[in-house]
């Protein structure tokens, strides 16, 4: 996904005027005249916003947003409408099918700068929240691939100890255990002053002997 503007109207003169808009204020934008080839571009470049017109020839405005709403790879991506349409019935039904915005023609520079920012910070703190939250899971995944490994090292380990079988690998297992253990869930606790490695080291050493 860009952190690009799609600007969508049949009207190149719109399109113009909507883009020097935005793009004094600070903006990077993109334009599609033809609503045809709409889809397919949305597809490939994914904007972070989508500013579309409603009466436009083949694809109206409320047409593309539903098929852009259906597909998972646009679905997220809010879409202000713009239209002459002031009739609540339009905007309502903009609203409806999931539009993010509506701004009337003619448009007002301050108006549509000021509902763009409002969207446009909105959308990149999804984005942001998305790439946070697959770097956790991530993250999760490789913590439990690791736990599954480290404690059949451990309990393996511990077995040799009962056995008297013991090497200074198994200890050394059973210490990275413990490590793992008192960082990733002890230290959120309210024990986590009292419990250390070298204690859990101790108590599993007598519980051993026992």
């Amino acid at each position: 996904m860009t952190n690009k503007i799609m600007i969508i109207d049949d009207n190149e003169t719109n399109v113009k005027l909507m883009n020097l808009v935005l793009t004094k204020a600070g903006f990077k934008t993109d334009t599609i005249i033809n609503p045809k080839f709409a889809f397919d571009i949305i597809k490939e470049t994914k904007p972070v916003l989508i500013l579309l017109d409603i009466n436009m020839p083949e694809v109206n405005g409320f047409k593309l947003c539903k098929m852009l709403k259906k597909d998972n790879e646009t679905k997220d991506i809010p879409i202000i409408f713009v239209s002459a349409f002031k009739d609540v019935k339009y905007i309502a039904g903009g609203l409806a099918i999931g539009g993010a915005d509506y701004i009337t023609k003619p448009i007002k520079p301050e108006e549509v700068i000021a509902r763009v920012s409002v969207q446009m910070k909105l959308a990149l703190a999804q984005k942001k929240l998305i790439k946070t939250n697959e770097i956790l899971q991530k993250e999760i995944t490789e913590d439990r691939l690791n736990t599954s490994d480290m404690q059949e090292d451990f309990l393996y380990s511990l077995m040799q100890i009962k056995n008297n079988k013991s090497t200074e690998k198994d200890l050394e297992s059973i210490k990275s255990f413990m490590e793992f253990v008192v960082e990733k869930i002890v230290k959120s606790s309210q024990y986590s002053e009292d419990l250390t490695v070298d204690f859990a080291m101790d108590a599993i050493s007598e519980a051993i002997k026992e």
